[in-house]
Formats: C-alpha cells, sequence, structure tokens
C-alpha cells in the first residue's frame, strides 16, 4: 500500500511540476501604432500588404486588364473614390467585395477579376487605415469640396 502511495504522490509531483514548467498560454499581442506614423502611412503599407497594387497599380489608378468589364475593360483606379463612396461606404466595399462585375457588352464574358471582400482577414483597423490612404488619393485642387 505504502508503494502505491508513494507512486500517486510521485505522479501528482511530477504533474505538478510539468504544468508549473510549462510555457503559458500564446496571448494575441497588439501592437501599438508607432508614434507619428499617421493613418495615411499605415494605410500606404496596408494597400501594398494586401496586393491592392497589383489590380489598382501601384499609384492607384488602375490599368489592369478585365476583358469585358463595364470600366474600359481594366480595373478600376482607385484615385476617385472619395467622388463615389463617404468613408463608410468604401471601408464596407472593401470588407465586402464585389460579387459581379458589370459586362461592357452584355452578350459578351464573364469579367475574369473581381474585388474580393476582405472581412475576416483585414482587421478593422486595417481597413479604417487604407480608407485614408484611398481618401488622400484623390487628386488636389484648390476648392474642391473632397479635401
Amino acid at each position: 500500500m505504502k508503494r502505491v502511495l508513494l507512486v500517486v504522490g510521485l505522479v501528482v509531483v511530477g504533474y505538478g511540476l510539468r504544468l508549473a514548467m510549462r510555457s503559458p498560454a500564446p496571448q494575441p499581442v497588439r501592437t501599438p501604432a508607432a508614434a507619428g506614423v499617421s493613418a495615411i502611412e499605415r494605410g500606404r503599407a496596408v494597400y501594398a500588404r494586401y496586393g491592392c497594387a497589383s489590380c489598382h497599380g501601384p499609384d492607384g489608378k488602375g490599368g489592369f486588364s478585365n476583358p469585358n468589364a463595364e470600366t474600359d475593360d481594366k480595373v478600376p483606379g482607385v484615385t476617385f473614390v472619395a467622388e463615389g463612396y463617404t468613408r463608410g461606404e468604401l471601408r464596407k466595399k472593401i470588407l465586402d467585395g464585389l460579387a459581379t462585375i458589370g459586362k461592357k457588352d452584355p452578350k459578351g464574358p464573364r469579367p475574369p477579376y473581381r474585388m474580393p471582400g476582405w472581412a475576416g482577414q483585414m482587421s478593422d483597423a486595417d481597413a479604417a487605415d487604407l480608407v485614408e490612404y484611398l481618401w488622400s488619393l484623390y487628386p488636389k485642387s484648390e476648392g474642391s469640396k473632397w479635401r
């Protein structure tokens, strides 16, 4: 009986040591925005990180071929999104994407490329920063109601 108690005691002590020595569970880490880095600069990084430039162009002017798309057979630029969307609408468009793209020729083939939705992949903070970056691309002119 003493041997059984000794073995049980050693197992309990060993298990307790194992629990005490194991690493703590991983915790999500949110790194604070770097001091002095604007939402526009962070948004530019988001634009690069998510590959937006591969379709919309490095400067946001578009030009990537999208045959039979109603936007002149191209993926549209994003430099003028401030004219067509509020910031909230643009954020929603980024997260939801576009399931379909209008056809230039209704009888022609479906355009092969569409805007993917980034919900569940892009954080709210990244989406907000991306909107600010896209807003910053709008051409600056005196008297513009968009700036």
